[in-house]
This record gives C-alpha cells, sequence and structure tokens, in this order.
C-alpha cells in the first residue's frame, strides 16, 4: 500500500503502483471524470503515472490555470499529427505552449504551408480529437532498434536531422528518453498530457509565421503554425470575440482615427505625437508629476548623451550593450570638403542613455549626505533610447524612443522595507485611477548574467520576499528574470479585454551605489554605501499609453481625455457667442475647442461623436438669448438645455482625475 496527502492535509490509502487517476476515482465519479492532470509533490504530471509514497497530491481540472497549459500542450501534438496527415513530407522540430496559445515548427522540404491550408488541417484535428485515443507515456532506450524510438524516426520519413539533434542533446545532458504517442502518432515529450485527443475537440489554428531552427538565421527556415484550445466551445467563442475587440481597439487604428500619434518611416520607431497626443500625453505625466511631489519626490532632469565610460562604470556597457545608441564624429575632409571621414575617433566616445540611473547617482554623487535626509527620493520624466530592431518594434509597445517616469530612491538599509511597501500601495493606487484595479505581482530573481556577490543578490532577494510574505501580498516568483543588477518586483495589470501588461517595477539595488562610490554619513558618524532602489509605476508613458487607448478604446474618461468639450454653433451667426462659451469653459480649466468649420452642424456632431469627446456642447439662437448652452454626452446622450454653472457642477467632479496627489496611502 501506498500514502498520499491531498490539499486539504487528509490522507488517503491506495494499492502500491496507484495512480493519480485512481486516487481521483477513490474520491469521486465526479472529481475522476473532471481529472485533466494532477500535481504531484509540486510537478504537473500525467493521471496515468504511479504515484509515489508519501507524495502530496492534487487533482487538477479544468478550473486550475496550470490544466490550461496541459490541454494546449496536448493540443500542439494534435496539431503535428494533422499537419503530417495532410503534408506528409513534413518534418516535426519543437512545439512549445506560449502564452497565447502554443505553435509547432514545420520544415517543409517541399512546398509550403499557408492560412488556406488551416480549413484541411482543422478537418483533421477534429477526426482525431473525435477519435479519443489516449495519450500514453513511453520510456525509450537510446537505442535506435527500440520500438518507442524506431516508430517516432518513422512518423515523419526516417530521416529527420532535426529530432537527431534534439535526441543528442538529451542525451549529453544525461536526461530520460520519452515519447508520448497517441493512435499512430508519437513524439518526443516531457509531458504531461490530457487523459485522450476527446479533451481537444475546441483546438482552432490561429496564425501562421516564419521561423528558424534554433532561432539561428544561419540555419533551415521553418513554418510556425499557431493554434489556441479550450475545454469549452463558449471559452473558444469568447477567446476569438476578444481578438476580434481587440483588433478595434488597436492602439495603432485608433492612434490615427484620433489623431493622436504616427509613425514615420523617416524615424522607425520615433513616434510622432500630434497636438492631441500631446495634450493626452502631458495629461498622464502631470498627474503623476502631482502624485509624485505629495510624496516627496525631488525632480531632477539629467543629459540624454553621457561618456561610454559611464555605461562602464554603471554596468550598462557589458550587459545591455546590443540595446544602445552610440554616438560617433563625422568630419570632413580638410584637403576634399566633398569627403567625409565617418567614425572618426573621439578622445572621449559617447553614448545615449538607454536609462536614468547613472545620471541620477552622479546628482547624488555631488555632495555628501546624512542619514537624516534618507530616504532620498529623485524622480525623472527621462527621454531614454534603446535599439529595437524593426521585427520586434510595435506602435507604442516597443519603441525606440521612450520617456520613463522613472525615480530612485536612495536609502539605508534598515528603510528598505518602508520604502518597498510604500511603493506596492502608491502603484496600486495610480492603476486604479485608470479603472486598471486587476494587478498581480511577480518578483523576479537573479538572472545568469549579473553584476554583484552571492552575498549580496541573497539579501537583496531577501528583502523583497520579506516584504511581499510579512505584508501578506500574493506573488509569483519568476526565477532567473531580474535586471542585472538587482532583483525586482513587477505589476501585471489587465485591460477591459483581461489581457496582462507588465508595467511597474520595483528594483532593489546594492551594487550600483558601490560602483558609483556613493555614500552618506550615518547616526554613527562613519561613511555608508546607501541602497538604490529603482522604480517606474507608467514603465514607458508612450507604452503605458497604448495601452489605455486599447483599455478605453480611445474612450477616456473625462479628466484624461484630450478634447473634453467642444463647442457647435448651428450657423455663422453664432460664432461670437460660441467662442465666448469656449473662453469660458477654458477659464474652467476644460479642455475646450469650437468648431468654427463651414459644415452641417450634424456633421460636426458626428465628427465629435467619431472623435470619441466626452461633450458635445450646441449652441444656436435659442441658447444665444437665454444665455445657455445645450449639452449632448458621448456616454449619456442629450442631456438638453441648461446653464454653463449648471453643466460645469454636473461634470466638475469627473473633470479630474479619480486619485488626488494628496490621498496618501
Amino acid at each position: 500500500m501506498i500514502r498520499v496527502t491531498l490539499p486539504d492535509g487528509s490522507a488517503r490509502e491506495l494499492r502500491a503502483g496507484a495512480s493519480a487517476r485512481d486516487l481521483a476515482e477513490s474520491i469521486g465519479p465526479g472529481l475522476a471524470k473532471a481529472a485533466v492532470a494532477a500535481k504531484v509533490n509540486g510537478e504537473v504530471r500525467d493521471l496515468a503515472r504511479a504515484l509515489p509514497d508519501g507524495a502530496q497530491v492534487s487533482i487538477l481540472t479544468k478550473r486550475d490555470p496550470e490544466a490550461l497549459l496541459v490541454l494546449r500542450h496536448s493540443a500542439a501534438h494534435l496539431m503535428a499529427d494533422a499537419i503530417l496527415r495532410v503534408f506528409p513530407k513534413a518534418q516535426l522540430t519543437i512545439g512549445p505552449v506560449v502564452d497565447d496559445g502554443f505553435y509547432y515548427d514545420i520544415f517543409l522540404p517541399e512546398g509550403k504551408i499557408s492560412t488556406d491550408d488551416f480549413p484541411r488541417i482543422e478537418a483533421e484535428m477534429v477526426r482525431i480529437a473525435e477519435e479519443g485515443k489516449p495519450f500514453q507515456r513511453c520510456v525509450s532506450s537510446y537505442d535506435e532498434a527500440d520500438e518507442h524510438f524506431a516508430r517516432y524516426r518513422a512518423i515523419d520519413g526516417g530521416d529527420n536531422k532535426f529530432k537527431r539533434e534534439l535526441v543528442a542533446g538529451i542525451r549529453e545532458r544525461g536526461e530520460e528518453l520519452s515519447f508520448y504517442k497517441h493512435g499512430d502518432f508519437i513524439d518526443l515529450c516531457r509531458g504531461p498530457h490530457v487523459p485522450d485527443t476527446g479533451f481537444l475537440k475546441f483546438t482552432k489554428l490561429t496564425k501562421l509565421s516564419g521561423s528558424y531552427w534554433r532561432g539561428d538565421a544561419t540555419k533551415d527556415q521553418l513554418s510556425r503554425v499557431y493554434g489556441i484550445s479550450f475545454f469549452s466551445k463558449k471559452e473558444l467563442d469568447d477567446h476569438f470575440f476578444m481578438l476580434e475587440e481587440a483588433k478595434k481597439r488597436d492602439h495603432r487604428v485608433l492612434g490615427k482615427q484620433l489623431d493622436l500619434f504616427h509613425m514615420d518611416d523617416e524615424a522607425p520607431g520615433f513616434p510622432f505625437f500630434h497636438p492631441k497626443g500631446a495634450r493626452l500625453w502631458h495629461t498622464l505625466v502631470d498627474f503623476m508629476r502631482g502624485m509624485l511631489r505629495r510624496r516627496g519626490y525631488q525632480e531632477v532632469k539629467t543629459p540624454i548623451v553621457l561618456s561610454e565610460q559611464l555605461w562602464h562604470t554603471s554596468g550598462h556597457y557589458a550587459n545591455y550593450l546590443e540595446n544602445m545608441f552610440f554616438t560617433k564624429m563625422k568630419l570632413r575632409d580638410e584637403k576634399d570638403p566633398s569627403k567625409i571621414h565617418e567614425h572618426v575617433d573621439e578622445e572621449r566616445p559617447m553614448a545615449v542613455k538607454p536609462m536614468n540611473c547613472p545620471g541620477h547617482c552622479l546628482v547624488y554623487g555631488t555632495r555628501i549626505h546624512s542619514h537624516r535626509e534618507l530616504p532620498l527620493r529623485i524622480s525623472e520624466m527621462g527621454l531614454v533610447h534603446r535599439r529595437e530592431f524593426s521585427g520586434v518594434r510595435h506602435g507604442l509597445f516597443r519603441v525606440q524612443a521612450f520617456t520613463q517616469d522613472d525615480a530612485h530612491h536612495f536609502c539605508s538599509p534598515e528603510q528598505i522595507e518602508g520604502e518597498i511597501k510604500l511603493l506596492i500601495g502608491f502603484f496600486k493606487q495610480i492603476y486604479s485611477a485608470f479603472g486598471l484595479d486587476d494587478v498581480h505581482i511577480e518578483l523576479s530573481t537573479r538572472p545568469a548574467k549579473s553584476i554583484g556577490s552571492d552575498e549580496v543578490w541573497a539579501t537583496a532577494e531577501g528583502a523583497l520576499k520579506r516584504v511581499l510574505d510579512q505584508n501578506g501580498i500574493a506573488y509569483k516568483l519568476n526565477p532567473g528574470d531580474g535586471a542585472f543588477y538587482g532583483p525586482k518586483i513587477d505589476f501585471h495589470i489587465r485591460d477591459s479585454l483581461k489581457r496582462s501588461w507588465q508595467c511597474g517595477t520595483i528594483q532593489l539595488d546594492f551594487s550600483m551605489p558601490l560602483r558609483f562610490g556613493l555614500a552618506y554619513v550615518g547616526a554613527d558618524g562613519e561613511k555608508h554605501v546607501p541602497v538604490m532602489i529603482h522604480r517606474a509605476c507608467f514603465g514607458s508613458v508612450e507604452r503605458f499609453l497604448g495601452i489605455l487607448i486599447e483599455h478605453f478604446a480611445g474612450n477616456f474618461p473625462l479628466w484624461l481625455a484630450p478634447v473634453q468639450t467642444v463647442v457647435v454653433p448651428v450657423s455663422e451667426k453664432f460664432f461670437d457667442y460660441a467662442k465666448s462659451l469656449n473662453e469660458q469653459l477654458l477659464d474652467l480649466g476644460l479642455r475646450s475647442e469650437v468648431n468654427l468649420k463651414d459644415d452641417r452642424v450634424g456633421y460636426k456632431i458626428r465628427e465629435a461623436t467619431l472623435q470619441k469627446i466626452p461633450y458635445a456642447i450646441v449652441v444656436g439662437e435659442k441658447e444665444q438669448e437665454n444665455g445657455t448652452l445645450n449639452a449632448r454626452s458621448r456616454d449619456e446622450g442629450e442631456l438638453g438645455e441648461m446653464k454653463l454653472g449648471e453643466f460645469w457642477a454636473k461634470i466638475e467632479s469627473a473633470a479630474s482625475p479619480p486619485v488626488r496627489p494628496n490621498a496618501l496611502v
């Protein structure tokens, strides 16, 4: 007999060799039917695998996030099987689960896969799913005569060089060689998988792209076929509905439609903000500045171009070189002015800053500080430049120049936890102002490429973890994804379409202050090295703006809208009254415009609607005689005739941010 422990702490005894499926059946037929996989001692495994004695076991159903990953892993095998049926000469490479579904990289010696082939592939996928073939785990020796090994080699022609490379790598690492098969299909895989292909009925192909083997452009080009899978038709339908919604909300489309910004080939990856876009940008920045001032931040402005040597000191040159822009001098030839000398050697080479932190270190280092000044919070709306390849640039989401709402806290070790706690509450407060209340947190630890000692990293990681644990803040551990100079807490927000965006970050750094020779005089009269906390809440003002455009679908709340009111006179006779009313709206602090174009009033109102302006104010003979206005709300419809004072009383609270700068956490 074996004994296993369930999540509620209770124990169950089962026969030796019993599987997680046996455990589910012993608990009840409902659970056995709903079971997808099992978590055994923290590892997700197939239901069919035998349980070890003393294991902690939980049965995963479709309600568990891990179960969806298992489903999509199995769906990748389903898709590969179907592709081989449609393209018998295709060769399989790898097929992992990714954030938005799964993909499989396929090599085609002849021809190519196109989206026109998707209906045929999907028809085969439906047939395989309806067969309900069980997924079976098979462990093989490295002997090519082994039944499973031989079957794996034969499944796509018997001479797949990609498979040979994969197997050689597994063998070199001394790992177990395992396969999964369903029906006649078999693939190299660690698992786990759903019990059978019947779970995969709600799977669709989504897109197609090119890729290279091992991501190396010098190697074979592959076809990457993407797919998505859910446990129910409703989830699948909802997913594609949300994709259509996302297309409508694409910030690049709305940016053009609402005349906010554009991108130009003359400056790839550098956005051009139009008047309304610039207004929106400044509204975000002004809001953040107000919140920062109330919390004791001192704003600075540091140079965009600094010496190349500075980036050696900070560690960015060694760890961030490929993403930096460097200046190079050009000179005309003294004898032949038409000849230009490129990349002239300079006595002091310069680089464009990709980050603000070294500049803030220089500001801090201009004098010795007392412990009584700490924590010292230095902020900057700092313009930074980072080199991005054309293939990854994407509207405002991935640009080569952006403004960080950057700040650095210089503090003593004893102040770390208080500062981190303050920042967590502050960030959540900022996001709530935009209706972004669904926030989850990740703790990222030391990456492979880093600076600083093991001891320093252990101290930094321990400090962040302690703050989160002691304050009961739920978080996900993200090993190896910290900044090169320290561990970090990242904030992920969900928008109105439930998409997750990584925005804010809090990074703890013991190394950079030491590298810059920073110090403060402690209560003991001795010099000590301060701790540096890097933090940004929006992350990038441009990217956050792109997120907000899609979150609100361009229907910005009144306080954020670049144009809050537009005054529409019904004819030229009322232009003067319209202009006078607009002046009064401007005096109230509203971002208001007056439409004096030679168009019909209906067209002007429609234009205001298409521009998603919160309030259109129509004035004609009656309004001029009565000293009134006729307001139409974007969200509520016709509001009718009223005095300006009545209108202001109705909208005043909504015209200001929902979170006031003095609303301290």
